[in-house]
């Protein structure tokens, strides 16, 4: 495949401003996570949490993007996007990935910022401020964590395989209460790592798939860049190459043919 060419954001110095102000969301994140946001949470009309963080955040973030690429478009998930347009660039920005862990005080949240070229994922940055690891990745480039080339892993057998997900609601509200069981049976194990921190243990080779339902395209955008590039695959349920499907798997590549078996075999809820 033909690698994103990095002029269209500016070059490396564009990647470079672009990395500058995720870091700069994410010292702005990490003092309202210390002082105490959480203990404003509201709810959103579907009764998932949002904090001022999620709000400011991606203020921040578009502003940004918009003063700096003014012909660009941007889907923040706070915010929306006009899904009907899919050529040039758009940006898609999820200002807190994982609020219900930053409510909770877990240091598993991040902040995500993604690119589509021509409805093509061709960058990824996920920023996790409470741990300080910044995940860096562009179509043809390779990907990166702190700058160390990310590297999934080789077990090629679901014997050996340890599989991730996010939380049992998602496969409520997905309607597929059947795969966790079916999973277990056919798996080494499997372990719940839920939004972008099960994707940073399959890109740290910790687990060998990474399965994720009820999502949106602002959610696994980075994500689908930077599993790609060291070589793992992310599909949807049905094989596709897309981030526009509610249900994906990543993984690392051997398995993958398998895992995509295994969720068109198993029986919806």
């Amino acid at each position: 495949m033909e690698p994103f060419d990095l002029d269209r954001i500016g070059g490396p110095a564009g990647l470079r401003a672009l990395t500058d102000e995720l870091l700069a969301c994410g010292e702005l994140a990490l003092r309202l996570y210390s002082g105490g946001a959480a203990a404003r949470t509201q709810r959103k009309p579907d009764r998932s949490p949002v904090t001022e963080a999620d709000q400011l955040v991606e203020r921040k973030l578009l502003e940004f993007l918009s003063q700096r690429y003014p012909d660009a478009r941007t889907w923040g998930e706070e915010t929306g996007s006009d899904d009907a347009i899919t050529t040039g660039l758009r940006f898609l920005v999820d200002p807190i990935d994982g609020t219900r862990a930053f409510v909770r005080g877990l240091p598993t949240w991040s902040i995500l910022l993604g690119l589509e070229f021509d409805g093509e994922p061709v960058l990824g940055m996920a920023l996790m401020p409470a741990s300080g690891d910044l995940f860096v990745g562009a179509k043809g480039h390779g990907a990166t964590m702190n700058g160390r080339p990310l590297r999934v892993s080789e077990v090629a057998s679901l014997d050996d395989a340890v599989v991730s997900h996010g939380g049992l609601d998602q496969f409520r509200a997905a309607g597929r209460l059947d795969l966790p069981a079916e999973l277990g049976g056919r798996i080494y194990t499997c372990r719940g790592f839920a939004d972008f921190d099960g994707y940073r243990q399959l890109l740290l080779g910790k687990v060998d798939a990474m399965i994720d339902l009820d999502i949106r395209p602002y959610d696994v955008c980075p994500a689908a860049v930077l599993v790609r590039e060291p070589g793992g695959k992310f599909t949807s349920f049905e094989g596709a190459n897309t981030i526009h499907e509610p249900d994906v798997i990543a993984s690392n590549g051997k398995l993958h043919h398998e895992l995509l078996d295994i969720v068109s075999r198993a029986d919806h809820a």
